[in-house]
Protein backbone atom coordinates (compact mmCIF):
# COMPACT_ATOMS: atom_id res chain seq x y z
CA UNK A 1 0.00 0.00 0.00
CA UNK A 2 1.44 3.18 -1.31
CA UNK A 3 0.69 6.84 0.31
CA UNK A 4 -0.14 9.58 -2.29
CA UNK A 5 -1.38 12.89 -2.10
CA UNK A 6 -4.94 11.71 -3.39
CA UNK A 7 -5.40 14.95 -5.69
CA UNK A 8 -3.90 17.76 -7.58
CA UNK A 9 -5.10 21.29 -6.52
CA UNK A 10 -5.38 24.22 -9.08
CA UNK A 11 -3.10 27.09 -8.59
CA UNK A 12 -5.45 29.01 -6.84
CA UNK A 13 -5.31 26.57 -3.36
CA UNK A 14 -1.75 25.46 -3.30
CA UNK A 15 -0.54 28.81 -2.59
CA UNK A 16 -2.47 28.62 0.85
CA UNK A 17 -2.13 24.69 1.34
CA UNK A 18 2.12 24.36 1.90
CA UNK A 19 3.46 21.57 3.94
CA UNK A 20 -0.43 19.81 4.29
CA UNK A 21 -1.54 16.71 2.94
CA UNK A 22 -4.59 16.18 0.74
CA UNK A 23 -6.45 13.69 0.94
CA UNK A 24 -9.55 11.92 -0.71
CA UNK A 25 -12.13 9.69 0.84
CA UNK A 26 -14.88 7.04 -1.27
CA UNK A 27 -17.10 5.44 1.56
CA UNK A 28 -19.35 3.11 -0.51
CA UNK A 29 -22.17 2.31 1.09
CA UNK A 30 -25.44 0.13 0.43
CA UNK A 31 -27.66 3.60 -0.25
CA UNK A 32 -25.10 6.36 -1.34
CA UNK A 33 -21.40 7.19 -2.39
CA UNK A 34 -19.70 9.46 -0.53
CA UNK A 35 -16.83 11.46 -1.60
CA UNK A 36 -15.13 13.72 1.08
CA UNK A 37 -12.00 15.78 -0.24
CA UNK A 38 -9.94 16.95 2.82
CA UNK A 39 -6.80 18.98 3.56
CA UNK A 40 -4.77 17.63 6.18
CA UNK A 41 -2.88 19.93 8.55
CA UNK A 42 -3.00 17.99 11.66
CA UNK A 43 -4.64 15.26 13.08
CA UNK A 44 -6.90 18.12 15.30
CA UNK A 45 -7.18 20.46 11.90
CA UNK A 46 -8.63 18.80 8.99
CA UNK A 47 -10.84 21.17 6.48
CA UNK A 48 -12.94 19.69 4.26
CA UNK A 49 -12.76 21.40 0.53
CA UNK A 50 -15.67 19.24 -1.15
CA UNK A 51 -17.74 16.91 -0.78
CA UNK A 52 -20.27 14.63 -3.13
CA UNK A 53 -22.80 12.55 -2.29
CA UNK A 54 -24.95 10.44 -5.06
CA UNK A 55 -27.83 8.23 -3.99
CA UNK A 56 -27.15 4.46 -5.32
CA UNK A 57 -28.02 0.69 -3.78
CA UNK A 58 -26.05 -0.94 -5.82
CA UNK A 59 -23.35 -2.00 -3.24
CA UNK A 60 -25.00 -3.98 -0.74
CA UNK A 61 -23.76 -6.09 1.99
CA UNK A 62 -20.03 -5.76 0.19
CA UNK A 63 -21.42 -7.26 -3.16
CA UNK A 64 -21.58 -5.51 -6.71
CA UNK A 65 -24.83 -5.45 -7.41
CA UNK A 66 -24.68 -3.85 -11.05
CA UNK A 67 -21.49 -2.84 -11.84
CA UNK A 68 -22.59 0.14 -14.71
CA UNK A 69 -24.41 2.18 -12.44
CA UNK A 70 -22.41 2.47 -9.41
CA UNK A 71 -19.42 3.20 -11.44
CA UNK A 72 -21.96 5.89 -12.72
CA UNK A 73 -22.45 6.72 -8.90
CA UNK A 74 -18.78 6.90 -8.09
CA UNK A 75 -17.91 9.15 -11.04
CA UNK A 76 -20.95 12.04 -10.28
CA UNK A 77 -20.10 11.92 -6.76
CA UNK A 78 -16.45 12.34 -7.11
CA UNK A 79 -17.50 14.83 -9.88
CA UNK A 80 -19.38 17.53 -7.35
CA UNK A 81 -16.12 16.98 -5.12
CA UNK A 82 -13.91 18.24 -7.42
CA UNK A 83 -16.29 20.66 -8.68
CA UNK A 84 -16.48 22.55 -5.21
CA UNK A 85 -12.79 21.85 -3.95
CA UNK A 86 -11.39 22.70 -7.48
CA UNK A 87 -9.23 20.16 -7.50
CA UNK A 88 -8.99 16.99 -9.84
CA UNK A 89 -8.86 13.70 -8.23
CA UNK A 90 -6.43 11.05 -9.06
CA UNK A 91 -6.31 8.31 -6.09
CA UNK A 92 -8.10 7.47 -3.15
CA UNK A 93 -8.89 6.01 0.26
CA UNK A 94 -11.73 3.87 0.00
CA UNK A 95 -13.69 2.34 2.93
CA UNK A 96 -16.75 -0.06 3.24
CA UNK A 97 -18.19 -2.79 4.94
CA UNK A 98 -18.38 -6.67 3.42
CA UNK A 99 -19.68 -9.40 5.59
CA UNK A 100 -16.95 -11.33 3.55
CA UNK A 101 -14.10 -9.69 6.40
CA UNK A 102 -12.74 -12.30 7.76
CA UNK A 103 -10.25 -11.30 10.99
CA UNK A 104 -7.68 -12.49 13.29
CA UNK A 105 -5.35 -11.43 15.63
CA UNK A 106 -1.79 -12.59 14.43
CA UNK A 107 1.77 -12.43 15.66
CA UNK A 108 4.88 -12.01 13.13
CA UNK A 109 8.33 -13.59 14.69
CA UNK A 110 11.38 -11.88 13.65
CA UNK A 111 15.14 -13.03 14.78
CA UNK A 112 16.81 -9.68 14.41
CA UNK A 113 20.24 -10.20 12.24
CA UNK A 114 21.57 -6.69 13.20
CA UNK A 115 22.00 -5.86 17.04
CA UNK A 116 19.06 -3.16 16.30
CA UNK A 117 15.89 -3.50 14.85
CA UNK A 118 15.23 -1.94 11.60
CA UNK A 119 12.82 -1.28 9.31
CA UNK A 120 13.16 -4.47 7.70
CA UNK A 121 12.71 -6.08 10.55
CA UNK A 122 9.53 -4.51 10.91
CA UNK A 123 8.45 -5.75 7.10
CA UNK A 124 9.63 -9.26 7.67
CA UNK A 125 7.13 -9.94 10.85
CA UNK A 126 4.20 -8.61 9.15
CA UNK A 127 5.30 -10.94 6.44
CA UNK A 128 5.69 -13.89 8.64
CA UNK A 129 2.29 -13.29 10.17
CA UNK A 130 0.50 -13.02 6.61
CA UNK A 131 2.60 -16.34 5.96
CA UNK A 132 0.77 -17.57 9.46
CA UNK A 133 -2.69 -16.39 8.92
CA UNK A 134 -3.44 -14.92 5.50
CA UNK A 135 -5.32 -17.75 3.44
CA UNK A 136 -4.08 -18.05 0.12
CA UNK A 137 -6.97 -16.99 -1.97
CA UNK A 138 -7.43 -13.69 0.77
CA UNK A 139 -6.02 -10.28 0.47
CA UNK A 140 -4.91 -8.52 3.77
CA UNK A 141 -7.40 -5.48 3.36
CA UNK A 142 -6.34 -3.12 6.41
CA UNK A 143 -4.11 -4.03 8.73
CA UNK A 144 -3.84 -2.39 12.98
CA UNK A 145 -0.44 -3.38 14.61
CA UNK A 146 -1.43 -3.92 18.37
CA UNK A 147 2.23 -3.91 19.94
CA UNK A 148 5.96 -5.76 19.81
CA UNK A 149 7.54 -8.15 22.36
CA UNK A 150 10.84 -7.50 22.31
CA UNK A 151 13.34 -10.54 23.29
CA UNK A 152 10.27 -12.71 24.97
CA UNK A 153 9.80 -10.05 27.68
CA UNK A 154 5.92 -10.08 29.45
CA UNK A 155 4.78 -6.26 28.52
CA UNK A 156 5.13 -4.61 24.74
CA UNK A 157 5.87 -1.45 23.04
CA UNK A 158 4.62 0.68 20.38
CA UNK A 159 7.88 1.06 18.45
CA UNK A 160 10.93 -1.07 18.45
CA UNK A 161 13.05 0.61 15.88
CA UNK A 162 16.61 1.07 16.61
CA UNK A 163 16.10 -0.61 19.86
CA UNK A 164 18.66 -3.25 20.96
CA UNK A 165 17.50 -6.85 20.45
CA UNK A 166 17.79 -10.44 19.29
CA UNK A 167 14.03 -10.80 18.10
CA UNK A 168 10.83 -9.35 18.25
CA UNK A 169 7.49 -10.35 17.94
CA UNK A 170 4.85 -8.19 16.46
CA UNK A 171 1.05 -8.30 17.37
CA UNK A 172 -1.57 -7.36 14.44
CA UNK A 173 -4.81 -7.59 13.83
CA UNK A 174 -5.26 -8.44 10.05
CA UNK A 175 -8.68 -7.85 8.39
CA UNK A 176 -8.77 -9.65 5.04
CA UNK A 177 -11.47 -10.05 2.05
CA UNK A 178 -11.67 -12.70 -0.76
CA UNK A 179 -8.57 -11.60 -3.88
CA UNK A 180 -11.72 -11.79 -5.99
CA UNK A 181 -13.65 -9.12 -4.28
CA UNK A 182 -10.99 -7.00 -3.89
CA UNK A 183 -9.93 -7.52 -7.59
CA UNK A 184 -13.36 -6.61 -8.34
CA UNK A 185 -13.19 -3.10 -6.74
CA UNK A 186 -10.08 -2.56 -8.08
CA UNK A 187 -11.09 -2.28 -11.45
CA UNK A 188 -13.92 -0.82 -10.39
CA UNK A 189 -12.43 2.51 -9.21
CA UNK A 190 -10.01 2.30 -11.90
CA UNK A 191 -12.81 2.35 -14.63
CA UNK A 192 -13.60 5.57 -12.50
CA UNK A 193 -10.21 6.74 -13.28
CA UNK A 194 -8.91 6.59 -9.89
CA UNK A 195 -6.35 4.63 -8.40
CA UNK A 196 -6.98 3.23 -4.55
CA UNK A 197 -4.23 4.27 -2.05
CA UNK A 198 -5.74 2.03 1.06
CA UNK A 199 -8.84 0.33 1.64
CA UNK A 200 -9.87 0.54 5.31
CA UNK A 201 -12.36 -1.31 6.94
CA UNK A 202 -15.25 1.51 8.11
CA UNK A 203 -15.89 0.39 11.13
CA UNK A 204 -12.52 1.34 11.92
CA UNK A 205 -12.67 4.98 10.50
CA UNK A 206 -15.97 5.15 12.33
CA UNK A 207 -14.49 4.55 15.35
CA UNK A 208 -11.40 7.52 14.92
CA UNK A 209 -14.54 9.62 14.24
CA UNK A 210 -16.72 8.59 16.73
CA UNK A 211 -14.55 7.44 19.63
CA UNK A 212 -12.92 9.02 22.62
CA UNK A 213 -9.59 8.35 23.87
CA UNK A 214 -10.62 7.40 27.53
CA UNK A 215 -13.04 5.19 25.47
CA UNK A 216 -10.37 3.19 23.62
CA UNK A 217 -8.46 3.25 26.83
CA UNK A 218 -11.13 1.46 29.01
CA UNK A 219 -12.10 -1.22 26.53
CA UNK A 220 -15.15 0.16 23.99
CA UNK A 221 -17.58 -1.47 21.70
CA UNK A 222 -18.36 0.41 18.15
CA UNK A 223 -21.34 -0.77 16.45
CA UNK A 224 -22.23 0.76 12.88
CA UNK A 225 -26.02 0.31 11.65
CA UNK A 226 -25.18 0.88 8.36
CA UNK A 227 -28.34 -0.24 5.50
CA UNK A 228 -27.24 -3.54 4.81
CA UNK A 229 -24.77 -4.51 7.42
CA UNK A 230 -23.83 -3.95 11.00
CA UNK A 231 -19.89 -3.50 11.51
CA UNK A 232 -18.53 -3.99 15.00
CA UNK A 233 -14.83 -3.24 16.32
CA UNK A 234 -13.66 -3.55 19.54
CA UNK A 235 -10.90 -1.20 21.92
CA UNK A 236 -8.78 -1.89 24.81
CA UNK A 237 -5.89 0.23 25.97
CA UNK A 238 -5.93 2.21 22.63
CA UNK A 239 -5.48 -1.30 20.93
CA UNK A 240 -7.95 -2.49 17.84
CA UNK A 241 -8.62 -6.27 19.09
CA UNK A 242 -11.71 -7.68 17.15
CA UNK A 243 -13.32 -6.09 14.11
CA UNK A 244 -16.75 -8.42 12.58
CA UNK A 245 -19.36 -7.80 9.79
CA UNK A 246 -23.07 -8.59 10.11
CA UNK A 247 -24.85 -8.97 7.08
CA UNK A 248 -27.96 -7.66 8.26
CA UNK A 249 -29.19 -3.83 8.62
CA UNK A 250 -31.40 -1.30 8.90
CA UNK A 251 -32.65 -2.01 4.91
CA UNK A 252 -34.19 -5.38 6.53
CA UNK A 253 -36.35 -3.44 9.06
CA UNK A 254 -37.75 -0.97 6.29
CA UNK A 255 -38.64 -4.50 4.30
CA UNK A 256 -40.28 -6.06 7.36
CA UNK A 257 -42.68 -3.22 7.95
CA UNK A 258 -43.41 -2.82 4.03
CA UNK A 259 -44.21 -6.65 4.04
CA UNK A 260 -46.54 -6.65 7.18
CA UNK A 261 -48.43 -3.13 5.83
CA UNK A 262 -48.60 -4.09 2.22
CA UNK A 263 -46.82 -0.68 1.37
CA UNK A 264 -43.70 0.32 -1.02
CA UNK A 265 -40.44 0.32 0.17
CA UNK A 266 -40.22 4.30 0.01
CA UNK A 267 -43.41 4.83 1.92
CA UNK A 268 -42.28 2.10 4.64
CA UNK A 269 -38.72 4.12 5.22
CA UNK A 270 -40.78 7.41 5.24
CA UNK A 271 -43.00 5.62 8.11
CA UNK A 272 -40.06 3.96 9.88
CA UNK A 273 -38.82 8.17 9.93
CA UNK A 274 -41.39 9.88 10.59
CA UNK A 275 -43.56 7.24 13.31
CA UNK A 276 -41.42 4.66 13.77
CA UNK A 277 -39.73 3.71 17.39
CA UNK A 278 -37.24 0.83 18.69
CA UNK A 279 -38.71 1.66 22.03
CA UNK A 280 -42.25 -0.19 22.35
CA UNK A 281 -42.56 0.67 26.47
CA UNK A 282 -42.72 4.83 25.42
CA UNK A 283 -45.65 3.77 23.02
CA UNK A 284 -49.60 3.94 23.95
CA UNK A 285 -50.74 0.72 22.37
CA UNK A 286 -54.24 2.71 21.42
CA UNK A 287 -52.36 5.07 19.40
CA UNK A 288 -52.93 4.84 15.50
CA UNK A 289 -52.83 6.88 12.60
CA UNK A 290 -54.24 7.04 8.99
CA UNK A 291 -52.34 6.17 6.44
CA UNK A 292 -52.58 6.63 2.65
CA UNK A 293 -50.36 4.39 0.28
CA UNK A 294 -49.57 6.11 -2.92
CA UNK A 295 -51.45 5.04 -6.00
CA UNK A 296 -54.78 3.65 -4.43
CA UNK A 297 -58.07 5.22 -2.91
CA UNK A 298 -57.28 2.85 0.11
CA UNK A 299 -56.51 4.19 3.76
CA UNK A 300 -54.76 1.67 6.39
CA UNK A 301 -54.87 2.20 10.21
CA UNK A 302 -51.55 2.01 11.71
CA UNK A 303 -51.07 1.09 15.31
CA UNK A 304 -48.39 2.45 16.14
CA UNK A 305 -47.36 -0.03 18.70
CA UNK A 306 -47.65 -2.63 16.02
CA UNK A 307 -45.02 -0.38 13.83
CA UNK A 308 -42.87 -0.47 17.05
CA UNK A 309 -42.89 -3.58 17.65
CA UNK A 310 -41.87 -4.33 13.63
CA UNK A 311 -38.87 -2.46 14.28
CA UNK A 312 -37.98 -3.80 17.79
CA UNK A 313 -38.17 -7.12 16.36
CA UNK A 314 -35.36 -6.71 13.96
CA UNK A 315 -33.11 -4.81 16.00
CA UNK A 316 -33.50 -7.46 18.44
CA UNK A 317 -31.99 -9.51 15.84
CA UNK A 318 -29.02 -7.10 14.81
CA UNK A 319 -28.39 -6.82 18.84
CA UNK A 320 -28.42 -9.90 19.55
CA UNK A 321 -25.63 -10.94 16.76
CA UNK A 322 -23.71 -7.82 18.23
CA UNK A 323 -23.90 -9.67 21.69
CA UNK A 324 -23.15 -13.10 20.18
CA UNK A 325 -19.98 -12.20 18.36
CA UNK A 326 -18.68 -10.52 21.71
CA UNK A 327 -19.62 -13.67 23.99
CA UNK A 328 -17.98 -15.91 21.69
CA UNK A 329 -14.81 -13.90 21.15
CA UNK A 330 -15.04 -13.66 25.06
CA UNK A 331 -15.19 -10.04 24.96
CA UNK A 332 -17.65 -8.91 27.48
CA UNK A 333 -15.58 -8.43 30.19
CA UNK A 334 -13.54 -6.15 28.69
CA UNK A 335 -15.56 -3.50 27.16
CA UNK A 336 -15.80 -1.37 29.99
CA UNK A 337 -17.09 1.96 28.31
CA UNK A 338 -20.26 -0.19 26.57
CA UNK A 339 -21.25 0.52 23.41
CA UNK A 340 -20.77 3.43 20.74
CA UNK A 341 -23.53 3.60 18.48
CA UNK A 342 -22.99 5.05 14.63
CA UNK A 343 -24.27 4.95 11.30
CA UNK A 344 -27.72 5.61 9.61
CA UNK A 345 -29.41 2.60 11.67
CA UNK A 346 -29.06 3.39 14.74
CA UNK A 347 -30.89 7.06 14.14
CA UNK A 348 -33.91 5.17 15.07
CA UNK A 349 -36.15 7.20 17.92
CA UNK A 350 -35.80 5.11 20.87
CA UNK A 351 -32.53 3.60 20.14
CA UNK A 352 -31.02 4.59 23.67
CA UNK A 353 -32.95 3.29 25.97
CA UNK A 354 -33.87 0.34 24.05
CA UNK A 355 -30.31 -0.85 23.32
CA UNK A 356 -29.46 -0.30 27.36
CA UNK A 357 -32.12 -1.93 28.27
CA UNK A 358 -31.37 -4.78 26.19
CA UNK A 359 -27.84 -5.20 26.27
CA UNK A 360 -27.16 -4.26 29.88
CA UNK A 361 -24.44 -2.22 29.64
CA UNK A 362 -23.94 1.75 28.49
CA UNK A 363 -25.02 3.09 25.43
CA UNK A 364 -23.89 5.87 23.91
CA UNK A 365 -24.63 7.94 20.29
CA UNK A 366 -21.62 9.82 18.47
CA UNK A 367 -20.97 13.38 18.41
CA UNK A 368 -19.81 15.49 16.08
CA UNK A 369 -16.06 15.43 16.28
CA UNK A 370 -14.22 19.37 16.75
CA UNK A 371 -11.25 18.54 14.15
CA UNK A 372 -13.56 18.39 11.34
CA UNK A 373 -14.17 21.67 9.59
CA UNK A 374 -15.32 23.42 6.40
CA UNK A 375 -12.94 25.60 4.79
CA UNK A 376 -13.69 28.78 3.03
CA UNK A 377 -12.17 28.54 0.02
CA UNK A 378 -15.08 30.39 -1.95
CA UNK A 379 -16.10 33.77 -3.23
CA UNK A 380 -19.57 33.06 -2.60
CA UNK A 381 -20.59 32.66 0.94
CA UNK A 382 -23.58 30.82 -0.46
CA UNK A 383 -21.21 28.18 -1.10
CA UNK A 384 -19.44 28.13 2.18
CA UNK A 385 -22.48 27.89 3.72
CA UNK A 386 -23.59 25.10 2.08
CA UNK A 387 -20.58 22.75 2.44
CA UNK A 388 -20.61 23.87 6.20
CA UNK A 389 -24.19 21.99 6.15
CA UNK A 390 -22.92 19.25 4.54
CA UNK A 391 -19.66 18.98 7.06
CA UNK A 392 -22.49 18.70 9.86
CA UNK A 393 -24.24 15.97 8.30
CA UNK A 394 -23.42 12.66 10.12
CA UNK A 395 -23.90 10.69 6.77
CA UNK A 396 -20.43 11.56 5.74
CA UNK A 397 -18.33 11.10 9.34
CA UNK A 398 -17.00 7.34 8.24
CA UNK A 399 -15.40 9.14 5.19
CA UNK A 400 -14.48 12.16 7.80
CA UNK A 401 -13.42 9.61 10.46
CA UNK A 402 -10.89 7.96 6.93
CA UNK A 403 -9.04 11.44 7.13
CA UNK A 404 -8.72 11.27 11.20
CA UNK A 405 -7.20 7.74 10.37
CA UNK A 406 -4.71 8.73 8.16
CA UNK A 407 -3.05 10.93 10.90
CA UNK A 408 -3.55 8.42 13.85
CA UNK A 409 -1.06 6.74 15.97
CA UNK A 410 -2.37 3.30 14.98
CA UNK A 411 -1.92 3.96 11.08
CA UNK A 412 1.42 5.35 11.56
CA UNK A 413 2.64 2.04 13.53
CA UNK A 414 1.19 -0.24 11.22
CA UNK A 415 2.70 1.58 8.32
CA UNK A 416 6.19 0.68 9.87
CA UNK A 417 5.25 -3.18 8.68
CA UNK A 418 5.22 -2.23 5.02
CA UNK A 419 6.97 -2.81 2.16
CA UNK A 420 7.60 1.13 1.59
CA UNK A 421 8.37 1.38 4.86
CA UNK A 422 12.07 -0.07 4.12
CA UNK A 423 12.64 3.00 2.21
CA UNK A 424 10.77 5.51 3.85
CA UNK A 425 12.80 4.11 7.15
CA UNK A 426 11.04 6.41 9.34
CA UNK A 427 12.53 6.50 12.97
CA UNK A 428 11.19 7.91 16.38
CA UNK A 429 12.29 6.00 18.69
CA UNK A 430 9.96 6.51 20.65
CA UNK A 431 7.68 3.35 22.15
CA UNK A 432 5.53 2.97 25.36
CA UNK A 433 4.66 0.05 27.56
CA UNK A 434 1.19 -1.08 26.93
CA UNK A 435 0.56 -2.68 29.61
CA UNK A 436 0.68 -6.13 31.51
CA UNK A 437 -3.30 -6.15 31.36
CA UNK A 438 -3.75 -5.79 28.21
CA UNK A 439 -0.60 -8.42 27.17
CA UNK A 440 -3.02 -10.90 28.83
CA UNK A 441 -6.01 -9.77 26.89
CA UNK A 442 -4.29 -10.62 23.87
CA UNK A 443 -2.64 -13.55 24.44
CA UNK A 444 -5.89 -15.15 25.99
CA UNK A 445 -7.67 -14.11 22.53
CA UNK A 446 -5.12 -15.55 20.36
Amino acid sequence: METSFGLLFSDNLSGTMKNTENLVVVHLSATAVYVVIGNVVSAKDIRILGVGQVKNSDFYQGQIKHRERLQGAIKQAIQEAEDTANCRVHSVWLTLATPELSSKNSTGDVQVEEDAVRAKDMVQALSNAKSRDLPPDYYLMHCCQQGIYVNDQDFMVDDAIETMAHNISVMYHMMMMPVSSRQNIQKLLQSCDVGIDHIVFDAVTSAEYSLMSDERQQGVCLVDIGASTTSICVYKENKLIFTHCIATGSHEVTMDISADFGISMIEAEKLKKTHGTVDVNSVDPSSFFIFKPQGTGDEINIGIYNLARIIEARYVQIFTEVARQLHDADLIGYIDKGIVLTGGGSAVKGMIPFAKKLLKMPVVLTNIHPAISAYNHFDNDESFKQLNIQVNDRAYQTAFGTLLYSQSEQFRRSEKSEPEAIQKNRVTGVFQSAGQRFASVLKKIL
